[in-house]
């Protein structure tokens, strides 16, 4: 597509779930539209082996995320597919990175795609800090031929301290301009509608305001448990997993003042003036406002579904939280 620079995707966790449920279908879709460049590559990148042919069956043609698609074509399939290719690394050894440097300049040279990367972190949080550290001993950081972008999803720390630690941490590897830290929910297309119905809606805009609104209450539903996500979840909890991030996102959507311009910037500026407002819980708030629980094995339409402490991956003696209501 004109207008978008020739660039290398890597995808470290490319062997893993995200990759293959959420982030390559996503990119699929963007191919099918004409919206990713013409010179473009998507290079997973994993501790497991495969060969470029396996994982192109992995997550391309044995993918039922993309295959069920309509436009899931052979034409297009085929044509998707001739610009993902693997490279098998231990993503924690520093001394394999030049393996990785290699591979891309390669890449370069083939489809010219000029020295652009986007390091895209689908792995667990342990490895946040450790694959930038990697990625710059190596020069991948270094932005004197092509741009290079890194791309941080949450859990972005675990509390206030270890969040600032990993922040500097990932600025002594990248620039402030290169380092993007995401909510992939902002992505959804409910969400990202939210500031049209509210501000350019003659409708809503003018009593969307304290004035004829009452209270506001935010609920995430879901049927699914937490499926092959359980040695995760069980390290991070509800709480961790959707309120503190996702919730959040929302309620700064819904209550924050019209930005000055429609740019990053302003939308981040009346975000923070949201969050400065909210009144922090006290001890005696968190006692009679907070709950926590846990699913239990039951049946969802129907079917049979296991319980949360049954789920793989999770502690048979777990108290991690997937239940979490706040009624303060």
């Amino acid at each position: 597509m004109d207008g978008i620079d020739n660039q290398v995707i890597v995808i470290f966790g490319g062997s893993g779930d995200l990759t293959a449920r959420k982030l390559v279908p996503a990119l699929f879709d963007l191919y099918c539209g004409g919206f990713l460049p013409k010179n473009h590559v998507i290079l997973g990148v994993s501790r497991t082996e495969f060969t470029d042919e396996a994982y192109k069956e992995k997550v391309v043609f044995g993918n039922e995320h993309i295959t069920s698609k309509s436009n899931a074509s052979e034409k297009h399939l085929r044509a998707f597919s001739d610009r993902i290719f693997y490279q098998c690394l231990p993503m924690d050894q520093a001394d394999q990175y030049q393996l990785l440097k290699e591979r891309l300049s390669s890449i370069d040279a083939k489809y010219h795609t000029s020295g652009n990367y986007i390091f895209y972190l689908a792995t667990p949080p342990s490895l946040y800090e450790i694959i930038p550290s990697n990625l710059a001993s190596v020069g991948l950081s270094d932005e004197s031929q092509g741009w290079k972008r890194l791309i941080v999803e949450k859990p972005f720390g675990t509390d206030l301290k270890s969040a600032k630690s990993l922040n500097l941490r990932l600025l002594t590897c990248f620039d402030e301009q290169q380092i993007y830290r995401i909510d992939h929910y902002l992505g959804k297309e409910t969400v990202q509608n939210f500031l049209v119905i509210r501000f350019a809606n003659s409708i809503f805009e003018p009593l969307w305001n304290r004035n004829f609104v009452n209270h506001i209450e935010v609920t995430s539903a879901e049927k699914v448990g937490v499926e092959k996500r359980g040695g995760y979840y069980d390290q991070s909890g509800a709480l961790r997993d959707m309120i503190q991030n996702h919730l959040l996102q929302l309620v700064a959507l819904i209550a924050m003042e019209p930005p000055v311009k429609g740019n990053a910037q302003s939308i981040r500026s009346e975000k923070l003036k949201l969050f400065q407002s909210l009144r922090p819980l006290s001890e005696q708030d968190i006692r009679q406002n907070i709950m926590r629980g846990q699913y239990v094995s039951s049946k969802v339409n129907g079917v049979d579904v296991t319980g949360y402490r049954e789920e793989p991956g999770v502690d048979p003696n777990s108290t991690t939280e997937t239940f979490a209501p706040n009624r303060a």
